[in-house]
């Protein structure tokens, strides 16, 4: 398939500068939207991706569908998909959702995953694949809901768990530096996860948290759970413990439960040797 024309709406943002020259290899020229530039973009591009922040995805989709034509694909970056894709199935274009499940800040798409919600992909789905596996990713298909089912628990819940025990820690008192150092090879690595989450952008974390529909079934999953832990250990019910662990263990089983062994025991030997 020859491509004259990719726009990245939003373009200008971190994601369109990391996408910018890789779209320049599978099209004649690569066009990065502002505000002031969406419309003349939406015309001229066969390809037209959006990278706006998630909270601004569908007012900006829904803004340009007038301009939409039948012969386009439409894709968007954005980290929930049920949304967005309804939005942009109300044109006539061609629709494929995509999420980079990385950050701006990897240099290549090597090893990466990138997973893609083909809604009415039409002829597309086999260019953009390609695209993708040229680059080294790895492809996951999927069905917008699912993607969000999923990104409840990869995403919401792994950032939520860990604003709320940095919360904790604050609540309780202690100076992250203090307790720094009585910590553990493994909880070091807990700490190192919470500074890394909590030095992202407050805005982006907040939409993830806030937009994602089925979010709000995996916190009452977390608060029933969170609660009858409690009760066990406020209890002591020693039996009902090893109970939970054990189901624990046989929901993850003995293949994460090795890797995550052998894992954690490399980041220990590597954090070691950077002291």
């Amino acid at each position: 398939m020859n491509i004259n024309t990719i726009g990245i709406i939003g373009g200008k943002g971190k994601m369109g500068r990391l996408f910018e020259p890789i779209f320049k290899r599978y099209a004649k020229k690569v066009l990065l939207s502002d505000m002031t530039s969406n419309e003349k973009i939406a015309k001229e591009s066969d390809v037209l991706v959006f990278t706006v922040p998630i909270a601004s995805t569908i007012e900006v989709i829904e803004s340009l569908l007038p301009l939409i034509r039948k012969d386009q694909l439409l894709l968007d970056f954005t980290s929930i998909k049920e949304k967005p894709c309804e939005a942009m199935l109300k044109s006539s274009a061609s629709v494929i959702g995509m999420h980079p499940m990385f950050g701006p800040s990897v240099q290549t798409l090597e090893g990466q995953t990138v997973v893609l919600c083909p809604v009415r992909p039409d002829e597309w789905l086999d260019w953009i694949v390609d695209l993708l596996r040229k680059e080294k990713a790895t492809v996951i298909q999927t069905t917008p809901e699912k993607h969000d089912r999923m990104m409840a628990v990869v995403q919401c819940l792994v950032h939520f768990t860990s604003l709320l025990f940095s919360k904790t820690m604050k609540e309780e008192g202690i100076n992250p530096e203090e307790l720094f150092q009585y910590a553990s090879p493994v909880y070091r690595m807990q700490l190192y996860i919470a500074g890394r989450i909590a030095n992202q952008s407050a805005e982006l974390y907040r939409d993830i948290q806030f937009q994602n529909p089925a979010f709000e079934k995996t916190l009452e999953n977390m608060t029933e759970s969170f609660e009858t832990m409690k009760s066990t250990i406020l209890k002591h019910d020693g039996d009902k413990f090893e109970e939970t662990f054990k189901e624990i263990q046989d929901f993850l089983g003995p293949e994460i439960l090795d890797e995550g062994q052998t894992m954690t025991n490399m980041f220990i030997k590597l954090m070691r040797s950077s002291c």
